[in-house]
């Protein structure tokens, strides 16, 4: 295990989690029906449909994922994990992995992968899971990478049942059943294994655990049938991480980063509670309203580099309907107004930086700052999108939405269209164009201390091209080709120098980027006892530093990917599966040497004797060995490749068992290099070998 994230701006990975994911979030999905032409979307969803669409059933068995349907997502067309634990979320279509919108049941969540790589969810409460990839409606905003809308199922509204799960990884009970009539409840929590085994994989001279790993989630519901046209839900779901490293005497990472000593100290959570209440007006409009509040926490020390302590608060109102016209078409429109206050208190060092876009110091030269700030950022979306069956053939979808913000003042209008011709009852052509936009995930680029405040937001255009074919009832396929502009982003002012140049920017909108791919899709649904699923995507992404008229791939550029998923049904109770992945190697920045630098970052000469016998007499003012980096992103590692296995067992109704082997054939797949203390030498850091897996459900 490497503790990679010191590479990174510690202060942008500890604000990410703790504020920037609840700031200025825009509306999600509702549990008004998504229309058929909703383009460039994975559903997935509680039933079987000839559709190209992965069923919740079947991501259940993805060998690999421990019985996780978000886990699975891996398994999706044009899917990379990027980061570390809880930043472990899905890059998709070369876009970053912050530029996600992830909603659960219309509203937004704290976060979503644990840091363990699962997900925050209990997967026998996931009913529907929709990846929408690009030129999504403009019922969603505040996402330029893609849109992840999960929905918990309701509660079953019969006798009170007990289900405990029990895996190698986690355990987990859940109880639900009718209180009333009309009314049913459940209430599920889980709690991760991994602190009982996770020392075994690490070198206790390169780190220990001084609190090992772990995390737990919740998720309660309890739903009112009103009456026979309105519903009544109350929600609350949330989740906690935690977890404490001492670098040992042999870290490389202590000796790259001297300023580590004193170890990582990391804790984060969430709380959300919400209203929801969804009904049929007069004239057969259907909406559907949510209150909504949430509170994310975060605090997060390493060494003397970065000390955060960080809490969001939001409030959330949000109201779409649905409006069938007379005609056959469709008016969809809503609003959605939020107030999110931000607290925040962090030192550390301070080096001015992107680091996706530019090479960076080591964090242990940057100079000591100190900001705090108490902020209440108010902002609003409204929408509205018109559905038109121009003829019995053709579907078309045009709205726009807009969005204002009193924090940047920034207004935004974007445009949304797509459409869906069926060539004949097999085949399908759809198209999508839209423009998209986010607020600054990273707080520290705003930060009135060490960013810029008046930044404008990154905006993406999308355009979108694809072919669905169905053949009976057995298979489906989805052809998508696509291409995204991305402006605006943020990259560090090379004319800025603290305390020489301080009425300079820090950083400026002076990176653009484009991606482009072809995306196939395959599904098989379960016929002659197999079922599976292929995705191969090609892909290409670039930025380009608008400074100094460069261009270079982007970090998560991975041109192929390949997915092949396959389930046997050996018999009635007993099902067999696989799944190998291959993928294009990971990128990163070479490095040739390094200079030896004093703690101010200048260049330590060491050639000078002492009485000739070799030794310099200014090595005690070595503060560490910066790298001599080459070209950003410009060296590829190896391909990487894995099998995984798994079989599920029914022995009855109340009763599963599932087994798993990760990596079976314990291909050591290269992540990355570790070098010594001057990066004279260096070694591959592989994957995790072969790992088993065990767990079982039972319902009482």
């Amino acid at each position: 295990m490497k503790c990679i994230m010191v590479r990174k701006t510690l202060f942008s990975l500890c604000l990410y989690s703790a504020a920037t994911l609840t700031l200025a979030q825009e509306p999600g999905s509702t549990d008004v029906p998504d229309d058929a032409a909703e383009l460039s979307t994975i559903n997935v969803q509680g039933k079987e449909q000839n559709t190209p669409k992965i069923s919740t059933k079947k991501l259940l068995k993805v060998p690999g994922a421990g019985g996780d349907p978000l886990k699975a997502i891996e398994a999706l067309p044009g899917v990379v994990l990027g980061g570390f634990g809880p930043f472990s979320i899905p890059a998709v279509r070369g876009s970053s992995p912050e530029d996600n919108l992830f909603i659960t049941d219309f509203v937004p969540v704290g976060y979503v992968f644990h840091n363990d790589g699962f997900s925050t969810y209990n997967e026998n409460l996931v009913e529907d899971f929709q990846l929408k990839a690009g030129a999504w409606g403009p019922k969603y905003n505040n996402a330029m990478g893609s849109v992840m809308n999960t929905k918990l199922r309701d509660p079953y509204h019969e006798d009170i049942t007990s289900i405990l799960d029990v895996s190698l990884f986690r355990v987990g009970g859940m109880i639900e059943g009718a209180v009333g009539d009309d009314s049913a409840f459940y209430a599920s929590y889980r709690e991760s294994l991994l602190q009982f085994y996770v020392e075994n994989f690490v070198d206790e001279d390169e780190l220990k655990f001084t609190e090992v790993p772990k995390n737990s989630d919740y998720q309660l519901k309890y739903h009112w049938q009103v009456d026979g046209i309105s519903n009544l839900r109350l929600l609350a779901t949330g989740a906690r991480d935690s977890v404490g490293i001492e670098f040992g005497p042999e870290s490389k990472d202590l000796q790259h980063e001297p300023d580590l000593a004193g170890g990582l100290d990391a804790e984060a959570f969430y709380h959300n509670q919400a209203i929801l209440y969804d009904t049929i007006l007069s004239g057969g409009t259907s909406t559907i309203v949510a209150f909504s509040h949430i509170e994310n926490d975060q605090s997060f020390s390493v060494g003397s580099l970065i000390d955060v302590k960080a809490t969001a608060f939001e409030y959330r109102l949000k109201n779409h309907y649905q409006t069938p016209l007379k005609n056959g078409d469709t008016l969809h429109y809503g609003l959605d107004s939020n107030s999110t206050n931000i607290k925040y208190d962090v030192t550390g060092k301070d080096i001015p930086c992107s680091e996706e876009f530019e090479t960076c110091q080591p964090a242990s030269l940057g100079l000591d700052f100190t900001t705090q700030d108490d902020i209440t950022v108010n902002s609003t979306y409204l929408f509205t999108n018109y559905e038109w069956l121009a003829t019995p053939f053709l579907e078309v979808s045009v709205g726009v939405g807009s969005s204002y913000n009193d924090f940047t003042h920034d207004a935004t209008f974007q445009p949304r269209v797509s459409s869906r011709y069926e060539v004949s009852p097999q085949l399908k052509l759809t198209a999508a164009v839209g423009r998209h936009s986010q607020f600054h995930r990273d707080i520290r680029f705003i930060d009135k201390e060490v960013g810029t405040p008046d930044l404008k937001i990154p905006t993406s255009d999308h355009y979108v091209l694809g072919f669905e074919y169905t053949q009976g009832d057995s298979l489906s396929a989805k052809l998508e080709t696509y291409y995204k502009d991305i402006n605006d982003l943020v990259i560090s002012n090379p004319a800025y120098e603290k305390g020489v140049t301080d009425d300079v920017d820090r950083y400026l909108n002076e990176v653009s980027g484009e991606a482009y791919g072809l995306e196939l899709l395959i599904n098989k649904n379960l016929t002659d006892k197999w079922y599976g699923w292929l995705s191969v995507a090609y892909s290409k992404t670039k930025r380009t530093n608008e400074l100094t008229n460069t261009s270079f791939n982007y970090e998560l550029d991975r041109p192929w990917i390949v997915n092949l998923v396959a389930s046997y049904q050996y018999s009635p109770k007993t099902t067999i599966g696989w799944k190998w992945r291959y993928q294009s190697g990971a990128l990163i920045t070479p490095i040739s040497g390094a200079n030896p630098v004093d703690s101010a970052g200048n260049i330590v000469d060491l050639n000078i004797d002492v009485d000739n016998n070799n030794i310099p007499d200014n090595l005690a003012d070595v503060h560490l060995y910066a790298p001599i980096n080459g070209d950003i992103n410009s060296q590829r590692l190896p391909a990487s490749h894995r099998l995984d296995f798994r079989i599920d067992y029914e022995h009855k109704i109340d009763a599963t068992y599932y087994f798993e082997i990760v990596n079976l054939y314990n291909q050591q797949n290269v992540s990355g290099y570790e070098y010594d203390e001057k990066y004279q030498t260096k070694e591959d850091v592989v994957s995790l070998p072969t790992l088993f897996n065990f767990g079982m459900k039972l319902t009482f």
